[in-house]
């Protein structure tokens, strides 16, 4: 099929090339009346050629949208199309997971760049990750920012069966603790929040002047809870940014030669240190009990979580 006038031409090069097929697209003509050409590049096969023409003759404007670009026009056209709880598991898998994607052009992403993305995930969390880059790339493709061969390409992501949950944990030392500045850091180590627990939280949800806030989302049904404010941190609650994304707060406590549940399992190991029962502390962290009678029906007061959480 011959090409629009305009569009550009691929022709294949004579002799032996590892990438024989070359894209160009014509710019005018010269003093002579000869046509100019401004070469795209060189390619393996014809198709690699054609999406590469194809791909140039976006507009220019179309070729600067990033990926972030994109998703913010994706998601406030599902917003009325999708259920309330999948929009804030999509908007979660975008804030947590996908900040490598942000400032790309849509069109330079490739599988290497969305494998990579996935790779480090668990297969529930990939597989949302999937569907948000599925609907940003078919969003895309639908309003001619990238080409259509490139609609598909997070269906060909592939899932590890297999995610090592024996990572070692590092303890922050007291003197870290005691050295620490950053408020969101002290926030996780004085309260063991999940960081996604802590992203999520509204401000109805603290609760100063009695000491508490609520986790109304988490990752599991013992996690939606009443986590008691260490008087040590009541200071610190009003000064988390309203921007903050998972990517920032991680790369924050990376910094520190620790990992996101490192603050978590520190507050964990302290108040058993300390001797606070073992139900008072999966009460306040949102771990289920090993048997029905406490998985379900045991309740733990307010105050003797404040009294475990002020000894720290």
């Amino acid at each position: 099929m011959r090409n629009p006038n305009g569009f550009g031409s691929v022709y294949k090069l004579s002799g032996a090339r590892r990438r024989p097929w070359a894209a160009r697209k014509t710019t005018g003509r010269d003093h002579k009346g000869f046509q100019t050409y401004t070469f795209i590049g060189y390619y393996e096969t014809k198709t690699e050629a054609m999406n590469a023409l194809a791909a140039f003759n976006l507009k220019p404007s179309d070729r600067r949208c990033t990926f972030s670009d994109i998703y913010e026009k994706y998601i406030a056209e599902a917003e009325h199309q999708l259920r309330k709880k999948t929009l804030i598991s999509y908007r979660g898998a975008y804030g947590r997971y996908m900040q490598p994607l942000y400032k790309m052009k849509m069109a330079d992403i490739k599988l290497f760049d969305l494998q990579n993305l996935v790779n480090p995930l668990t297969k529930p969390t990939a597989q949302v990750v999937r569907r948000v880059l599925s609907g940003v790339f078919q969003y895309a493709a639908r309003h001619e920012l990238i080409t259509p061969d490139k609609a598909d390409l997070p269906k060909y992501l592939q899932f590890s069966e297999k995610v090592d949950y024996n990572i070692e944990r590092k303890l922050y030392t007291d003197t870290e603790i005691h050295n620490e500045t950053d408020p969101i850091i002290l926030i996780l180590l004085y309260t063991g929040l999940r960081i996604g627990e802590l992203l999520d939280l509204k401000a109805e949800d603290v609760h100063l002047e009695d000491r508490y806030l609520k986790v109304t989302q988490s990752k599991t049904k013992a996690g939606v809870r009443i986590v008691p404010i260490a008087e040590k941190i009541v200071p610190l609650m009003g000064t988390v940014p309203i921007t903050i994304t998972y990517s920032s707060v991680y790369g924050r406590i990376k910094l520190r030669g620790h990992t996101p549940h490192d603050t978590r399992h520190t507050f964990i190991s302290k108040l058993a240190d300390l001797g606070v029962d073992e139900r008072i502390i999966r009460a306040i962290v949102g771990h289920a009990g090993s048997g029905v009678t406490e998985s379900v029906y045991t309740h733990i007061d307010l105050k003797p979580m404040l009294d475990a959480v002020n000894r720290l």
